[in-house]
């Protein structure tokens, strides 16, 4: 029998931000499309899979943001991503595009989001050329996406608003072309996260794109069981993080435990959480300092207090696993920074 995927707490008219309960693993993997296509050329942002809370309309706008922060080296609970945002349509804080901006923003994530608002219709085309612009770059992007069956916009809102029934971390992009060509390609495939399963999906740029007829009308996502908005576009790349501007090499977090983060809002205690650290694009020889923030107030703070160790590069990546857990509940940032002479 297909492994269900959690059933989501549905609310609203036309459902809240969450994976309706007929999909299952295998729906999501449908036509091939967990199999790595193995192109010549591809860019995978490093990241883990895993399960969001399920309460609440559903957590995948946070868990989302987690799962693409992870990227850049940092670890945020998805409660702490709806606390640093305001009510605008969903539940209580639920991520949704009204609000996800300024989530990123208090948070002190550099990120840049699709321009849904005043890009001409439709904006398909458009999109495929942001999303695939920051997947080159390896920026894990957060995209909106609607279920084929259900009816937008979800909850009372209006169109652009409420045009998406889930929110996912795209991780990379594989392709038969270089990826310093601009060209979008119907070939190209885009690689992301369920936020209900470990496994990564593929589907080509071509693939991604449903039809809708107007409010209150249900989408068609054709042999797919989601597509991308039509004729709307939502996404918002995860850049790096607004830290005043001091150069840092770029780095990449792994938690463990990682399938799955313990849900305080349920009731569950949080747990500690050990956090390996890859550092990349170092200069042989050189001298770095990685430094850990334990809240998103303290951030980026570059003084003595917040660094964890000091390190002479061997090579172009450097593997750090802190000896010091943190808490699933929390926020947690890492930068490695080169020393001046």
């Amino acid at each position: 029998m297909p492994k269900l995927l959690p059933l989501l707490l549905l609310i609203g008219q036309s459902g809240a931000m969450s994976i309706p309960a007929h999909i299952t693993e295998e729906t999501l993997c449908a036509n091939g499309t967990c199999e790595d296509p193995d192109l010549p050329y591809s860019r995978v942002a490093a990241s883990q899979p895993g399960y969001q809370w399920n309460d609440a309309g559903g957590y995948c706008g946070s868990w989302a943001t987690q799962r693409a922060v992870l990227s850049q080296g940092a670890w945020i609970s998805q409660q702490q991503v709806r606390d640093h945002t305001s009510p605008c349509g969903g539940n209580d804080n639920e991520i949704l595009s009204c609000n996800i901006e300024e989530a990123w923003t208090n948070l002190k994530l550099d990120y840049d989001g699709f321009d849904y608002d005043t890009s001409p219709l439709p904006q398909t085309e458009a999109y495929k050329t942001w999303l695939k612009s920051h997947l080159v770059q390896g920026h894990a992007v957060a995209w909106m996406i609607l279920w084929s069956g259900q009816e937008y916009p979800i909850y009372d809102l209006t169109p652009p608003a409420g045009m998406y029934g889930h929110v996912e971390p795209v991780i990379g992009i594989q392709s038969n072309h270089p990826l310093n060509e601009t060209t979008v390609y119907d070939d190209d495939v885009v690689l992301h996260y369920t936020d209900g399963g470990i496994n990564t999906v593929h589907r080509t740029l071509s693939s991604l794109p449903g039809e809708w007829g107007g409010e209150g009308e249900k989408a068609d996502c054709g042999d797919y069981s989601y597509c991308i908005g039509n004729p709307y576009g939502f996404g918002w790349a995860v850049k790096g993080f607004a830290d005043g501007g001091v150069a840092s090499s770029p780095a990449s977090l792994k938690v463990d435990p990682w399938m799955s983060e313990p849900d305080t809002r349920s009731g569950e205690a949080p747990e500690d959480l050990k956090g390996t650290l890859t550092a990349t694009e170092l200069e042989e020889g050189a001298t770095y300092d990685i430094y850990r923030w334990d809240s998103v107030k303290e951030a980026f703070t570059f003084d003595d207090e917040y660094k964890k160790t000091t390190f002479t590069a061997t090579s172009d990546t450097y593997v750090y696993e802190d000896d010091k857990s943190f808490s699933s509940d929390g926020t947690t940032y890492y930068r490695v920074v080169q020393q001046q002479n």
